[in-house]
C-alpha cells in the first residue's frame, strides 16, 4: 500500500508522543537512496531533516562507491582544477592519490554530510557504479537492494533520485546520467511500495524552470542544516584525508545553486500521479 506523505508525517508526529525508546519503532522509517555521494545532500537534505523533525527515523543508503576518474586525474595534477581561483587548495594539486583514496575520501564527506542531517543510521553498500558498463544489472541490484530494505523494514517509504530528469541544463534530454536513471527505473514494476522521487539536477536549470509534482519549501531550520551538509563536500583538509572532492566535482554547477534554493523537487510514481489527476 503506498501511503501518502501527509499520512507518512503523521506517523511519525504521533510516534513523537511515544515514550522514548520506542517512539521510531512505531512508524516504518523513511529510506533514502543516494546514487553517489552528495546526491543525498543536495536533492534529499531538507526532506530528511523534515522527516527527523516528524519524528521519523530515517536510514540513508549510499548505493554505489563513486569511483571517479576526473577527480583523481584532478587531483594528481594531470587534469586543471575547475575551481581555479576559488579552490580552497589553492587550484594546483600533487597528490599522488588512488582511486582507493578518492572512494575514501568521497565516503568521509557522504559520513559527514550525514551527520550535520542527524541521519539515524548510514548503510554504505560499496558497490562499483557499474550502471556505465551494465546497465540493467545495475538497476537488478538497486532493485534487489530495495527489496532487501523493504524485507527488513515492512512499509518503509523509499526515496530515490528521479534520474528519468536528471539532465544537465542544456544537455540533450535523452542522456540522463545512467546511474541516475537507473535508480529510478528500479522503482518500475515494484508495485504496492512507497515511493518518492528527488530532482538532483534540478539546481542546474534556472529557478523558473525547477518544477515537480511537489515542491517542498525547507523551513529556516531545515535549509541551515542542508547547507551544513553541502558544506561538508568542500572542506579542504588533505591532512584527514580531506578534499573538498565534491566541490571540485559539482560546486559550481549544483552544490552552489541548492544552497541558494530553499526548496527541493519531489517526482510521485506514475500511479500516483494519474490517480491525482
Amino acid at each position: 500500500m503506498e501511503i501518502s506523505r501527509r499520512t507518512a508525517l503523521a506517523l511519525g508526529a504521533a510516534a513523537a508522543l511515544v515514550p522514548t525508546g520506542t517512539a521510531r519503532a512505531v512508524a516504518p522509517p523513511a529510506i533514502f537512496y543516494s546514487p553517489h555521494q552528495d546526491d543525498e545532500s543536495l536533492a534529499m537534505a531538507g526532506s530528511i531533516r523534515e522527516h527527523e523533525e516528524a519524528g521519523r527515523r530515517v536510514i540513508l543508503v549510499l548505493l554505489t562507491r563513486g569511483e571517479n576518474g576526473g577527480l583523481l586525474d584532478i587531483m594528481n595534477g594531470i587534469a586543471d582544477c575547475p575551481l581555479g581561483q576559488d579552490c580552497p587548495g589553492g587550484g594546483s594539486h600533487r597528490f599522488g592519490l588512488t582511486q582507493e583514496d578518492i572512494v575514501r575520501a568521497r565516503t568521509a564527506e557522504f559520513r559527514a554530510a550525514a551527520r550535520r542531517l542527524g541521519v539515524d543510521e548510514v548503510v554504505v553498500r560499496d558497490r562499483p557504479d557499474s550502471a556505465w558498463g551494465d546497465y540493467a544489472g545495475f538497476v537488478r541490484e538497486v532493485r534487489n537492494t530495495i527489496l532487501e530494505f523493504e524485507r527488513k523494514h515492512p512499509g518503509a517509504s523509499h526515496k530515490l533520485v528521479n534520474g528519468y530528469r536528471d539532465v544537465i541544463h542544456g544537455s540533450p534530454p535523452d542522456q540522463p546520467n545512467l546511474t541516475h536513471k537507473a535508480c529510478r527505473e528500479a522503482a518500475e514494476g515494484l508495485a504496492g511500495l512507497d515511493f518518492r522521487f528527488y530532482w538532483v539536477y534540478g539546481y542546474t536549470y534556472p529557478r523558473e524552470q525547477r518544477t515537480a509534482d511537489y515542491v517542498l519549501p525547507l523551513s529556516a531550520k531545515q535549509f541551515a542544516r542542508k547547507r551544513q551538509a553541502l558544506a561538508e563536500y568542500g572542506r579542504w583538509d588533505p591532512e584527514r584525508g580531506r578534499y573538498a572532492l565534491g566541490y571540485h566535482s559539482v560546486g559550481k554547477l549544483m552544490i552552489d545553486p541548492a544552497a541558494a534554493d530553499p526548496h527541493e523537487y519531489i517526482d510521485l510514481p506514475r500511479s500516483a500521479r494519474q490517480a491525482q489527476q
